[in-house]
């Protein structure tokens, strides 16, 4: 992917016609930065590749209006300032993070009856896969009213469990220059590499039912062996009750990344990047994207029904 280089003067044109609300140098501003707000979080705080997804997403909704350019008074260089206001998304954002993970789990059962406990949660993602079988024939109804262009890169990012049909194969050569068969042989490699993601996902989903039944095992010892008042049993049950809370954190931590999809083996967006030649920013809006659009059109299919 050719990279434009631009002047000083340039950049700090587009920044204040950005500030203006001026769509095409809006589009140019993130065609020149959208790798710096992707990489910032990982090369500043050490991130993961998929937090800093997320905070490119959370980033980019609060930069694409412009208005924020519109504090830039130039007593800095434009850089050094854009990279505070990244510092101070990215704080936001911990701290939106930060505030979700603290809300009470509290919930009432079907008798009434307020419950905080792991193992009573629904998992919605198991019952959401149950009915997998359903709803594939909508799904791929749905995926294809997306453009090709963007439906390519929804694809590529699940292309472990997706397969790219002709029209997209000889979309992604006449975009790339590589032939077909050169495509398939990219596709059977990043597969390969993430099968390895795949048994760690496989892992995780035997340690949350390993810590289920530890917790079990936990909840029966303290029925058992630390009744009374006596010290021995006073000390063993706050022992058993650490160990409870302990097992409930770390389940409810497993159980709330799979419910947010990372158990999904998702390739990375610096793969599709190299592959279709476009920023990993750029991927990762256009995949957010896609996402939006598939919700709303079976939104509007369970409407209809």
């Amino acid at each position: 992917m050719s990279v434009v280089a631009y002047s000083n003067e340039e950049i700090l044109e587009i920044v204040k016609k950005s500030g203006q609300g001026d769509e095409f140098s809006l589009r140019r501003f993130f065609e020149i930065y959208s790798q710096d707000i992707y990489n910032f979080p990982i090369r500043v705080f050490h991130l993961s590749e998929d937090d800093a997804s997320d905070y490119y997403i959370y980033a980019f909704e609060r930069l694409k209006s412009g208005k924020r350019f519109q504090s830039f008074v130039g007593k800095s260089s434009f850089k050094t300032w854009f990279f505070s206001v990244l510092r101070n998304l990215l704080i936001d954002w911990q701290r939106t993070k930060r505030e979700l993970k603290i809300q009470s789990i509290n919930k009432v059962n079907k008798e009434g009856k307020e419950y905080s406990t792991i193992e009573d949660e629904p998992d919605l993602k198991a019952e959401a896969l149950s009915k997998a079988q359903d709803v594939s024939e909508k799904f791929q109804s749905v995926l294809l009213d997306v453009k090709v262009e963007n439906r390519v890169v929804f694809k590529l990012s699940f292309i472990y469990y997706l397969h790219l049909d002709a029209e997209e194969i000889r979309y992604i050569s006449e975009k790339t220059n590589l032939t077909e068969d050169q495509i398939r042989l990219e596709i059977l490699q990043i597969r390969e590499n993430l099968s390895d993601k795949e048994e760690e996902n496989l892992r995780m989903e035997d340690k949350i039912t390993s810590l289920y039944l530890n917790i079990l095992d936990l909840k029966e010892q303290k029925k058992s062996k630390a009744m009374g008042d006596n010290l021995e049993a006073v000390h063993l049950r706050e022992k058993l009750e650490h160990s409870l809370r302990k097992k409930y954190e770390q389940r409810k931590k497993l159980i709330e990344k799979k419910n947010k999809g990372h158990f999904l083996v998702r390739t990375p967006y610096r793969e599709i990047s190299r592959i279709l030649g476009v920023s990993e920013g750029g991927v990762s809006v256009t995949l957010l994207r896609v996402m939006e659009k598939i919700q709303k059109k079976f939104h509007d299919l369970d409407e209809e029904d």
